[in-house]
């Protein structure tokens, strides 16, 4: 009879999964066939990139500076590339023209919500909640906040940046304590003495985590170049990108004795870079002067926006569903059943 129970213990097995995220200020491009071209070279790349021992596709992608026609050949960009219609495309509002959208593989992620947050500044922000395919109850869900705050180094341009983060916080604090939560885009932040910067990672529910880990004086400064995003054509000199994430992706609750257990969503440490950018490139000089990728990926990226793209993976592990005994398995525990009773008979 023991062994019957045995064999009806559910086995608990959780296969973790990856998505591969990018933020990408796309300059309100593609416009033609012939746009589309480095786009495409630039997503192949991402996608073929090792990092950690890992290479995969784009799950999400979010987008600041699009537009209804350019986010749409986005999207079918991606989809030509892998032969698929799985990439999805949803945008917030427009202000001039100018749109922020997270771009997603719905055959690895299903869309929970989409919000239009017009409330917080200049420009419009939008906040999609994801669930990975395949995976019940809400423990891996996340929330990916695009971000696209205010330009410029004029003190009211600083003053307004500073508002904008805090409105931004307090829409991702009301999600509650311990949501899973990636803001990533263009927050034109020129060093972390910012009230911006400072605003993002003040105490609270939505407390934010640079997953680059590196505050600083970042603007025109030789020492940062490394994470450099801007005037990727010209003159690569500022971290205007950035990839930032609540505390609860970076609490390793979700590693279990060296494993990974049910539920919890984390940043795969040491994944996030800026793509194309290993700091081989001359100081204020475009981003083709450097090795941070192929020749022909260098020059797609100074053709296709005056921003590159920043990347980071993550993991999930979705919740072990309890396992059903077989038929065979309950006539064998209904057999030691019948025979303990006749033998206390």
């Amino acid at each position: 009879m023991l062994a019957c129970l045995l064999v009806l213990s559910p086995v608990s097995t959780s296969m973790a999964g990856v998505l591969r995220i990018v933020a990408y200020n796309t300059y309100n491009n593609p416009d033609d066939t012939a746009e589309d071209a480095p786009f495409s070279t630039i997503f192949s790349a991402i996608g073929n990139e090792s990092v950690g021992g890992i290479a995969k596709r784009i799950d999400v992608l979010a987008l600041a500076e699009t537009d209804t026609g350019s986010s749409v050949r986005l999207a079918g960009v991606l989809n030509g590339l892998y032969d698929t219609d799985a990439y999805e495309i949803v945008t917030s509002s427009s202000v001039g023209g100018d749109r922020t959208g997270v771009l997603y593989d719905s055959s690895t992620l299903a869309l929970l919500e989409a919000a239009d947050l017009t409330h917080i500044g200049v420009h419009p922000i939008l906040r999609a909640r994801f669930r990975p395919v395949g995976v019940t109850g809400s423990g891996s869900d996340f929330c990916v906040y695009a971000v696209h705050l205010k330009a410029g180094l004029f003190e009211s341009d600083i003053t307004t940046r500073a508002a904008e983060a805090v409105a931004l916080r307090n829409d991702a604090d009301a999600l509650g304590k311990g949501a899973n939560i990636i803001y990533a885009g263009d927050f034109n932040i020129f060093n972390s003495s910012e009230g911006a910067w400072v605003n993002m990672i003040v105490p609270g529910n939505g407390q934010a985590f640079d997953t680059a880990d590196s505050p600083g004086e970042w603007h025109d400064n030789e020492a940062f170049k490394l994470l450099h995003t801007r005037h990727s054509s010209t003159d690569m000199n500022a971290r205007l990108d950035l990839m930032m994430v609540s505390g609860e992706l970076l609490d390793g609750g979700g590693f279990d004795g060296g494993g990974f257990d049910g539920g919890a969503f984390e940043y795969l440490p040491d994944s996030f870079h800026v793509f194309g950018n290993n700091g081989t490139h001359t100081f204020g000089a475009p981003i083709g002067t450097g090795t941070g990728a192929s020749p022909d990926v260098l020059a797609a990226l100074e053709l296709a926006s005056d921003h590159l793209p920043i990347v980071a993976d993550y993991r999930f592990s979705p919740v072990p569903e309890p396992a059903t005994p077989s038929l065979l398995v309950l006539a064998g525990l209904c057999l030691a059943v019948s025979a303990w009773r006749r033998r206390r008979c």
